[in-house]
């Protein structure tokens, strides 16, 4: 009886020995998997899951990406980018871009990315102008972009008033 114990001890110390071998060497063998974080951060969150933000290059220009249908009939079309609240990219719509099949996001570095936090060149989705986008063209939201120049503009505006106001004040 004991040396049926000892037995099957021997046998449960060296399975799990065996158990934990096995696990070092597949983790040791996943060289570079290790995720950076700011890979996975959005590039904005805004609370307003409804609204959509167009994507535009800092010249303006739309930034688009190419659709083909085929029912009811064959057409390609450019579409606006959108960004909706998560910074994922989508049409008017709502319908995702979708690069082999996974909806493509934007994260806080400014790389266009997948579920699986692979970076994705510009050109292989986006276009301007009917053009491949070259890589690192920055882009920014439209509304975005309006908001911060009517800031800019409001600050200027004000910056302005109080140097009147000190004109006039050493004027009297």
């Amino acid at each position: 009886m004991k040396f049926q114990k000892v037995k099957s001890r021997a046998v449960l110390v060296g399975v799990a020995l065996l158990v934990f071998i096995i696990t070092a060497i597949s983790l040791l063998s996943k060289k570079g998997t290790v995720v950076d974080v700011t890979h996975t951060l959005p590039m904005i969150v805004f609370e307003n899951k409804d609204k959509l933000w167009q994507v535009v290059t800092y010249d303006d220009e739309p930034v688009t990406a190419l659709t083909i249908e085929i029912y009811p009939k064959y057409a390609e079309n450019y579409k606006k980018v959108y960004i909706n609240y998560r910074s994922q990219f989508v049409f008017s719509d709502g319908k995702p871009v979708l690069l082999n099949k996974e909806p493509l996001f934007w994260n806080r570095r400014g790389d266009i990315i997948d579920y699986d936090y692979n970076v994705i060149s510009e050109g292989m989705v986006f276009y301007i102008s009917g053009k491949g986008m070259k890589p690192r063209i920055a882009m920014t939201l439209k509304t975005l972009r309006s908001n911060l120049r009517s800031n800019v503009l409001k600050e200027k505006d004000k910056i302005r008033e109080r140097q009147l106001e000190d004109i006039i004040k050493r004027g009297e």
